[in-house]
């Protein structure tokens, strides 16, 4: 009796774990309208791009190996995505327009606590910063999080601020995930400080943190986490945390996409929609 009861608890366990499987890799249900799509056509950021970098770390890609279609900036994934009906990109959620449709990820979407693709956002200073560059960096991580806070999540509070209005030029550079919102920042503080010139670049994260450790940059905007050897070199400020949205054109059929077929998809191993049913 005892062994009956064993294997039938072997049974259970190895069908469980057959579902589980599953859940992480290919979906088990067919979406209808998948298989007439065709082939996948995988969008993809530049190599320095901190998105890209984020991305594949959090659902756990190793994308360097295969050819994959490069965009340079945020805009050009949304152009590409927009354009194909095969095809398939990533990008900070806050960029996501009516043109494409945001997918959930293993049944969560972006807006849910446990969504899997989550970042932070940070800018990046070599050395100890004028008086210009603390405070600036006091407002965003303070007062200027309610403007942080229309496209991100925020990482501070909404302190008091009265600026006592040093003046200088400040040149911030980098993430093009950032940029947008660092320019809303720069042009409240300026108006805050009228002693104060603020200058935003949309480049990427590599750039930003190379142009912040050459001094061309004095913050650099990173939309990755810090390698271990740049934290060294340089002081990283979170300033907001973000959601990286995984996105198809408007009215591609599918609605829901697992970590798993992510993996297959951006690693080569699933270069066709149809197989996403199964085939």
């Amino acid at each position: 009796m005892k062994h009956g009861r064993t294997r039938r608890l072997a049974a259970v366990l190895i069908a469980a774990l057959a579902l589980t499987a599953g859940g992480c890799g290919r979906k088990v249900q067919q979406v209808p309208g998948l298989d007439a799509l065709g082939s996948i056509q995988a969008i993809t950021r530049e190599d320095s791009s901190g998105t890209r970098a984020a991305f594949d770390d959090l659902a756990g890609i190793d994308s360097e190996a295969q050819t994959l279609t490069g965009a340079g900036s945020t805009a050009e994934v949304l152009q590409e995505v927009a354009g194909s009906g095969s095809a398939i990109g990533y990008l900070t959620l806050s960029s996501a327009d009516s043109t494409v449709r945001v997918l959930s990820v293993d049944g969560r979407s972006p807006e849910d606590p446990k969504y899997p693709l989550v970042r932070t956002l940070y800018l990046a200073y070599k050395g100890e910063p004028d008086d210009l560059e603390r405070e600036f960096l006091t407002y965003v991580t303070g007062s200027g999080q309610s403007i942080v806070g229309r496209q991100f999540e925020t990482v501070g509070s909404e302190e008091t601020f009265l600026s006592l209005k040093p003046g200088g030029t400040l040149r911030i550079g980098g993430s093009s995930s950032e940029a947008p919102v660092m320019e809303e920042l720069a042009q409240a503080y300026m108006q805050l400080n009228p002693n104060a010139d603020i200058t935003v670049e949309t480049t990427d994260s590599g750039t930003g943190i190379n142009s912040a450790l050459s001094g061309d940059y004095d913050l650099g905007m990173c939309s990755r986490n810090p390698k271990d050897y740049e934290k060294t070199l340089l002081t990283f400020v979170p300033v907001a945390k973000d959601r990286i949205a995984v996105i198809v054109q408007e009215g591609h059929p599918l609605s829901d996409i697992t970590t798993g077929q992510l993996q297959e998809i951006y690693s080569g191993k699933i270069t066709e929609w149809k197989q996403l049913n199964g085939e």
